[in-house]
């Protein structure tokens, strides 16, 4: 994996091999945590820790049960705004914050608001382990096996679920086209 030579030359006192790391990831990151927090600040905030905390680990990383740098910086990062919401006082339900991405080729494809917000809707209509996932496959463009790892489901399971959701979505695109050429 392409990975693995960063990793490696850092466990060996490259740090210049960490800063290849975080260029590769620290948008996908950035955009996970900002899901998950709806607050730009926040994200910042919190993305930081997620990076500190890599730094701090790495030398330790190792490749057990196949595990790679993205599934490891991703575990990280949900564990970081789980731990941030286990410590705000005030209590949110985390499975409420719909989950869009941000990244700017999204929002090229996504031309207007309205789009946009049947999106939200869409997604909003799901269950929260099968926004998880649809997120997880379309925006972070993680693989099966990385998602199944982060949302501790089998790797089959979760193409499932990505598959349900996916109709469901398709379902009611069907459904407000018909609405519309009706009135």
């Amino acid at each position: 994996m392409r990975d693995r030579k960063y990793i490696d030359r850092f466990q060996a006192w490259d740090f210049e091999a960490f800063g290849v790391l975080y260029e590769r990831y620290i948008d996908n990151i950035f955009a996970f945590v900002y899901r998950k927090t709806s607050d730009r600040e926040i994200a910042e905030d919190l993305t930081s820790r997620v990076w500190m905390k890599a730094l701090k680990s790495l030398e330790f990383f190792w490749d057990r049960d196949n595990a790679n740098f993205k599934s490891w910086i991703y575990r990280i990062a949900q564990n970081t705004v789980i731990d941030y919401y286990r410590t705000r006082k005030e209590k949110i339900d985390i499975d409420a914050i719909v989950e869009v991405g941000i990244s700017s080729d999204f929002a090229a494809e996504i031309d207007n608001s309205d789009k946009l917000w049947k999106v939200v809707s869409y997604l909003s209509e799901l269950k929260s382990i099968e926004r998880e996932i649809v997120t997880l496959r379309i925006w972070d463009d993680l693989s099966y096996k990385q998602i199944a790892a982060l949302v501790w489901k089998k790797e089959d399971n979760c193409k499932k679920i990505f598959s349900r959701a996916l109709k469901k979505i398709q379902g009611n695109i069907v459904m407000i086209m018909l609405l519309l050429f009706i009135f």
